[in-house]
């Protein structure tokens, strides 16, 4: 099963909030549209991401997996802003791709010291079952 890396505050956004548009360089591997993913809370964290007042009360994960995802689908970001407030507008001197998530399931105790990786990276065996002890993924859904 594959795991993406997003910084805290995003990852707990995606966990605890409504954050379902994750923002980046590059489009979903077709391969990967679909299918189930870990969301990985990164070691890096985004201080200046979010006011505090509004994360004050999401866990402050890192280096941890915080929830399960379906890869739904993607889409050039666009100007004028599309999928506000979580999704950014393309950038006048590149690309950005939204990649759209369902299904967000928290991890009801999050699996720590899980090292992250850049784009979208299996997760080791342990993980996995230490994943399956607390959430249900339907067969076929860990590609």
């Amino acid at each position: 099963m594959r795991a993406l890396t997003v910084r805290f505050p995003w990852s707990a956004a995606i966990a605890h909030g409504d954050k379902r548009i994750e923002n980046r360089p590059k489009a979903i591997p077709s391969a990967h549209l679909g299918t189930r993913i870990l969301i990985h809370a990164g070691a890096a964290e985004d201080a200046n991401a979010l006011p505090a007042d509004l994360i004050r009360d999401w866990p402050r994960h890192h280096r941890a997996i915080v929830a399960v995802a379906t890869l739904a689908s993607c889409h050039p970001a666009a100007k004028p802003r599309c999928c506000a407030p979580w999704g950014f507008p393309r950038p006048d001197n590149g690309s950005l791709w939204h990649w759209v998530l369902k299904d967000v399931r928290t991890i009801p105790h999050p699996i720590l010291g899980v090292r992250g990786q850049l784009g979208l990276w299996t997760a080791d065996t342990d993980t996995l079952a230490a994943v399956h002890r607390q959430v249900h993924i339907p067969q076929g859904a860990a590609t």
